[in-house]
């Protein structure tokens, strides 16, 4: 049995007949939402529950599960069936490595990318913004209230740490001081500090949920609705609104890199991968059903026929026939996700202690867009905890 909670996994429920027909391997999926698959997989393989043979590694937990011995290493399946593993982009496998072994093999990567409404960009003269500067002037100049907000912002305490990295870094912060060598928290240095003001500076003067918080499907409807302009946060997201069956302006939209600070451009990066479990009962059935789902014939099957455009091998992302199915006005999202991989510095999200630091992160800028708190206030606050985190945790600090 296989738990997971990305939605990639209806292509694998598509094409999943052929793998048992082949093998004989009879698979049965268990389907938890995203959040509920953080809390619930987590549950099983702390108890040591046999109830899964394979789940997917989450990005954010994966050393978190890795490094208490929960989840196999998966180095002598692959050196045995001389698993082609180099096809996967380094910043991906590498997220699942510790001490030169690898716990999971990825199935899909995410990015942060800016999508926007080109044809409105177009009108008003402007260009993709590279930089924030850029951005607010597009902001600026394309909002057109009460009808049109130029943009949105996904603002959920649990999801905005994916986009929010983007602007820390960009300014020259980040979530720890030097990670993995220093975990220190780093959430109210003045780079965070002048990162998380423009940020949520930018929600309020042009989002559509201005003080509110937003969850991904709030930010889907206002773009597929023509209420909103602009999106920076994960590609795998965005599908409803390129979707022309889900929208009727979907043509009208365009892709491009996430802008950038005075540090330069900072992309962020998750990799889910597939796992099996210390405890599982059939491990080598599992490992046969991980092969035959991460393969290469599997994944460049999968991105052709069905949407699973967050694909993680290299030999998929530079397929010509990929580029003409994923070209978005012109732009190969398989080259945005490439480039993002190559530059993306997001050793962070790996700590075990991210999820929690990144969640109260993202109760900050909650706090900060509805007025509750300044933001130099907010964040005094989330770093206090951020440490009393890391500490309860056993991390070693340096104040």
């Amino acid at each position: 049995e296989w738990a997971d909670g990305d939605a990639v996994v209806a292509a694998i429920q598509k094409y999943l007949p052929e793998f048992e027909a082949k093998t004989g391997i009879k698979v049965t999926i268990d389907l938890v939402s995203f959040s509920n698959a953080l809390t619930q997989i987590e549950t099983e393989l702390s108890s040591g529950s046999s109830a899964y043979d394979s789940v997917m590694n989450i990005f954010i937990k994966a050393l978190r599960w890795i490094r208490p011995g929960w989840i196999v290493p998966l180095d002598d399946y692959i050196a045995k069936d001389k698993f082609d593993i180099d096809d996967f982009a380094p910043a991906l496998v590498d997220a699942h490595r510790l001490d030169g072994k690898l716990y999971a093999v990825p199935f899909a990567s995410e990015v942060t990318l800016m999508l926007y409404r080109k044809d409105i960009l177009d009108a008003a003269g402007l260009k993709a913004p590279t930089t924030f500067t850029e951005l607010e002037n597009v902001l600026k100049t394309t909002q057109k209230l009460p009808d049109y907000y130029s943009y949105v912002m996904r603002t959920i305490p649990a999801g905005v740490h994916f986009p929010a990295p983007v602007w820390m870094q960009g300014f020259g912060g980040n979530i720890f001081k030097d990670p993995p060598k220093d975990v220190t928290p780093t959430l109210n240095t003045p780079e965070a500090i002048e990162a998380i003001t423009n940020f949520t500076d930018l929600i309020m003067k042009y989002s559509i949920g201005g003080g509110q918080i937003l969850n991904e499907g709030d930010c889907q409807n206002a773009l597929t609705q023509g209420k909103a302009g602009l999106w920076v946060d994960a590609l795998g997201i965005f599908g409803p609104v390129l979707d022309p069956t889900k929208s009727t302006i979907s043509d009208k939209f365009a892709i491009a890199m996430p802008p950038g600070g005075p540090k330069g451009q900072f992309p962020q990066i998750a990799s889910h991968a597939l796992a099996i479990p210390k405890a599982a009962k059939n491990k080598e059935a599992a490992w046969e059903f991980i092969k035959w789902a991460t393969s290469k014939e599997m994944l460049l099957k999968g991105a052709l026929e069905s949407t699973w455009s967050t694909n993680p091998r290299k030999s998929v992302l530079t397929n010509a026939d990929f580029a003409k199915k994923y070209s978005v006005a012109g732009v190969n999202r398989g080259e945005l996700v490439t480039k993002s991989l190559e530059i993306a510095k997001c050793a962070y999200r790996v700590e075990p202690e991210f999820p929690e630091v990144g969640a109260r992160l993202g109760q900050a800028i909650g706090e900060i867009i509805s007025k509750q708190k300044s933001v130099k206030d907010a964040l005094d606050a989330a770093q206090k905890d951020a440490v009393a985190i890391m500490k309860k945790a056993g991390r070693t600090i340096t104040e």
